[in-house]
Formats: structure tokens, C-alpha cells, sequence
């Protein structure tokens, strides 16, 4: 009987240090993150990269250069504001996995080189822009 109350005691006092030990984690990281925001790091509209680099706003043709290989066709379409079809019809791109196809994914595809699927995105994007006007 006493070992068995020793064990409830013992196992009481870890359960009640993990408790303790997760409660001040939480308020470390929310810490962290309030500081992290107020840094800029972190928007409270959820706002793009792209978009909080170049200001409030979708990015124009102007903006094209700064797309990048590694980005999805679906990032691309939102912080362009393209249709979510357009370069999906204008690169004639048939993979299933559009768009949440990377560039560098595309350029796999079409047997192209990176450099060379990123300008015909950059591209169709102001082509896109240029139809607008």
C-alpha cells in the first residue's frame, strides 16, 4: 500500500511539473510572437511576401521580375490577381497538380530550364497586364 501511494505521489508531481513546464512555454512563444510581429515578420491580414514588400496592393507587371523558381502558380495567381486559370491555358500547362505547381516543377515538366520557365511566367504575367490596358 505505501509503495502504491509513493507512485501516486510521484506521478501526481511530474504530472503537475509537466503542467507547469506547458503553461510557461505558451507564454514564452506568445511572447515570441507578439515580438516577431511587431517586427513586421508577421501580418495580421496574412498578407503575401511579395506583397508586404512592395506595399498594399496586387503586384502589377512591373512587379513580374520578382518572381521566383520556387514559387506555386496558385501563390503567384493571388498576389497578381490573375484569373486561376490563365497561365495554367497561356503555358499550356497540363500536370494535375496546377496550382500548387512550382515553377521549378513546371520547368521539369516541359523539359525547359529553370531561368527559362521563369521568364515565360514573368512573361505571361505582363502579357496579362498589357491585355488590361
Amino acid at each position: 500500500m505505501i509503495s502504491s501511494d509513493k507512485n501516486n505521489s510521484l506521478l501526481r508531481i511530474a504530472l503537475g511539473v509537466a503542467v507547469v513546464a506547458i503553461i510557461a512555454l505558451t507564454f514564452l512563444l506568445f511572447q515570441q510572437y507578439q515580438h516577431v510581429q511587431r517586427l513586421g515578420y508577421v501580418s495580421i491580414h496574412r498578407q503575401s511576401l511579395l506583397r508586404s514588400l512592395h506595399g498594399s496592393g496586387p503586384l502589377t507587371a512591373a512587379d513580374a521580375s520578382s518572381t521566383a523558381v520556387w514559387m506555386t502558380f496558385e501563390y503567384i495567381n493571388r498576389v497578381f490577381v490573375l484569373p486561376s486559370a490563365y497561365l495554367e491555358i497561356n503555358l499550356d500547362i497540363t500536370d494535375s497538380h496546377y496550382p500548387r505547381l512550382t515553377i521549378m516543377e513546371y520547368a521539369k515538366d516541359a523539359g525547359l530550364a529553370e531561368a527559362v520557365a521563369l521568364v515565360k511566367v514573368q512573361n505571361a504575367i505582363g502579357a496579362y497586364f498589357g491585355s488590361k490596358q
